[in-house]
């Protein structure tokens, strides 16, 4: 996997995942818990979406090839979900995030580490289809294992900003994560873009021309 590649990838993965910007969700979501239960509920989440991300990585290509979905209409469909959420993200809108009823169910949860957290606030559609369409697009070991790599470092960052969310959070303030939320939102659009035009120019010879 090309060096420039993998960067693309990262950054794509990184602004989906969108760790900086989720950080205000998650210390909303455990305000009423300790210091030392909020921390240990971020490593569980970190845990829990590099685990996810990691299935879906490995076993992806099996699912696909069992309901009879090629690379090229994964690369379109995954562009199609992943401009919806950068739109969302760069106007700053909540729908990206965890719905009324998700978060309303939460505040119930003993434990909210993997639903809603891990599942969709980090690891939702959105990433799972990023790292999917890139280990159908490159699909040798070496670069699934590098993509594993990128993902689990991404995770472990993701628990980090989490961890110690309340001084992030107390540091940029709703303003700036808001700030932050909307760089990411652009980010992802450009690359959703990219996506959707590569697989539909597969898809659709003519449009090449």
């Amino acid at each position: 996997m090309a060096e420039t590649t993998l960067t693309a990838f990262i950054a794509a993965l990184f602004s989906m995942m969108n760790p900086i910007g989720n950080v205000g969700i998650f210390a909303g979501m455990t305000a009423d818990r300790e210091a030392a239960e909020a921390k240990l509920i971020a490593w569980k989440c970190a845990a829990a979406c590099a685990i996810t991300l990691l299935i879906v990585i490995w076993t992806g290509g099996a699912l696909l090839d069992f309901f009879g979905i090629s690379v090229d209409q994964l690369r379109a469909a995954g562009g199609i979900i992943v401009l919806l959420i950068g739109l969302h993200m760069l106007f700053n809108k909540s729908e990206h995030k965890t719905s009324a009823a998700e978060s309303e169910d939460a505040k119930a949860r003993e434990s909210i580490a993997v639903v809603p957290l891990a599942i969709p606030l980090v690891a939702g559609p959105g990433t799972m289809a990023t790292v999917l369409v890139a280990a159908q697009r490159h699909s040798g070991i070496m670069a699934k294992v590098e993509i594993s790599v990128a993902a689990a470092v991404l995770c472990i960052l993701t628990g980090a900003f989490f961890a110690y969310s309340r001084k992030v959070a107390n540091l940029l303030g709703e303003s700036g994560m808001a700030v932050v939320t909307r760089v990411m939102g652009m980010v992802l659009v450009a690359i959703a873009v990219g996506m959707l035009a590569d697989g539909l120019k597969n898809l659709l010879p003519g449009l090449a021309k």
